[in-house]
């Protein structure tokens, strides 16, 4: 019986694992117009795009960021590649913007398919889908996997 359960609990750890790699290995890709100039966009400039303290690309177009709801685990990774904050720095990080005055948030909009309706109408729009999202009406300027921003 003993080894019964010793089988049983390395069959649900080895499940787990493998699901948690699973969602770990899932690519995040940003995405823009295809009118909009930019072919790639590092780190350092997603930042203060979904952070709204860029607020025009360089060409001078207004800078639309997208963000998916809090409780979309796509946007939770997110946020943690680009910004450095958990679901409550995030909160925080609005609260405060809030207080001091500034731009507003990004625009929230519920689904993967909505950012990518958006972006492909909107010269100025940047978003964030799963990769396997990915439809062709789109521009893809970064990629963030494992946590890091890597070239389209």
């Amino acid at each position: 019986m003993k080894q019964l359960g010793v089988a049983i609990a390395l069959v649900f750890a080895a499940s787990t694992w493998s699901v948690e790699g699973d969602a770990e290995q899932e690519e995040i890709a940003v995405v823009v117009s295809r009118a909009n100039p930019t072919t790639r966009v590092e780190q350092r400039e997603l930042r203060p795009l979904f952070q709204t303290t860029r607020t025009e690309w360089a060409s001078g177009v207004r800078a639309q960021p997208l963000n998916l709801p809090e409780s979309s685990e796509l946007r939770v990774e997110f946020d943690k590649a680009i910004l450095g904050l958990d679901p409550d720095g995030v909160k925080k990080y609005w609260i405060d913007r809030k207080i001091r005055g500034g731009e507003r948030p990004p625009k929230k909009v519920p689904t993967s398919g909505v950012v990518l309706r958006i972006v492909a109408k909107d010269s100025g729009a940047i978003g964030y889908v799963s990769s396997r999202d990915l439809d062709g009406t789109v521009k893809v300027v970064a990629r963030v996997r494992g946590g890091r921003v890597i070239s389209p």
